[in-house]
């Protein structure tokens, strides 16, 4: 895998959010373990000036649900059935929540169709928008001492933390 055809995978993912109708400032939940798919759908997600709101794969349907429903995400991008399921068991206890796409059953495809109208200067702008102060993460805690707790993390946090080394 080159420098070039990521870009190329991260634009076209981030062209079907565009066309699935996520705006700035959406929080798009992503229940994964790290793989390929992750990384192009969490950069896809940053693209266009969204927020991802990652969930740990080992999550419970209570602990899936309360993520969801406190941060208000629109869509959840989960890794297979099994996930989906989780998500399932406690839909109605997020009410954003819009679509949910699974990555084992071609849902990074199914997204990437939806941007088949989006041009580039329309992924471009979304990426020239954002600052340092635009919210890129809602990454939340254990909950080891009660429920998890959002930490916001910026453009510019995870700028400060590349440049630091």
């Amino acid at each position: 895998m080159t420098l070039g055809e990521f870009h190329a995978d991260v634009i076209s993912v981030a062209k079907g959010l565009i066309g699935a109708g996520i705006a700035a400032g959406d929080r798009v939940a992503l229940l994964s373990k790290t793989r390929y798919e992750w990384t192009v759908t969490d950069y896809a997600i940053w693209w266009v000036g969204a927020v991802t709101v990652p969930i740990y794969e080992t999550s419970s349907a209570s602990q899936i649900a309360w993520i969801l429903s406190d941060s208000g995400s629109v869509v959840a991008i989960v890794e297979n059935d099994g996930h989906a399921a989780r998500v399932a068991e406690k839909r109605a206890d997020s009410p954003d929540l819009r679509e949910v796409w699974t990555i084992d059953g071609g849902g990074l495809d199914q997204i990437r169709a939806l941007g088949a109208d989006v041009t580039d200067e329309a992924v471009e702008a979304r990426r020239a928008a954002l600052t340092s102060e635009t919210l890129a993460t809602l990454i939340y805690t254990s909950g080891t001492t009660g429920r998890p707790k959002g930490c916001m993390l910026t453009h510019g946090n995870f700028r400060y933390g590349s440049a630091a080394r």
